[in-house]
């Protein structure tokens, strides 16, 4: 990791708990600065420190700014998702490993609810901090 510029190691923790709840594993974090140098120019993000630094909630503000079309996060978040998704201690969050219609029907209620909240919450978030 000692090749992972400290801004985009730090973008890609940040990035990472936020979805995941945990912190990502070594090659994730240098998979993820490989990809950025890649499709985006300079180091990390200017918003997604700032985020950071307040402890914002990365999908409630993602999904503020993507109704805004500021994708920027949204691609960044995508990169991370593809890069973990190979990966078989991730399955569980990609992949229905007992499916069942009574708990889908479930799930797919709460995902309505949350996503509501989620944002409500962004909206809030972005405003309140002003990251437009």
């Amino acid at each position: 990791m000692s090749t992972v510029a400290p801004s985009l190691a730090a973008e890609a923790l940040y990035l990472h708990q936020g979805l995941f709840g945990r912190a990502p594993e070594p090659v994730v974090i240098e998979r993820y600065a490989a990809a950025h140098r890649k499709l985006f120019a300079g180091a990390g993000s200017d918003l997604i420190a700032r985020m950071a630094a307040r402890g914002l909630d990365v999908e409630a503000v993602e999904f503020a700014l993507r109704r805004r079309g500021r994708g920027e996060l949204t691609r960044k978040i995508q990169i991370l998702c593809y890069l973990v998704e190979v990966r078989s201690s991730y399955q569980r969050y990609f992949v229905a490993l007992n499916p069942s219609r009574v708990r889908a029907a479930r799930e797919l209620a709460a995902a309505a609810v949350r996503s509501a909240w989620k944002l409500a919450k962004g909206e809030y978030l972005v405003r309140r901090h002003g990251l437009l």
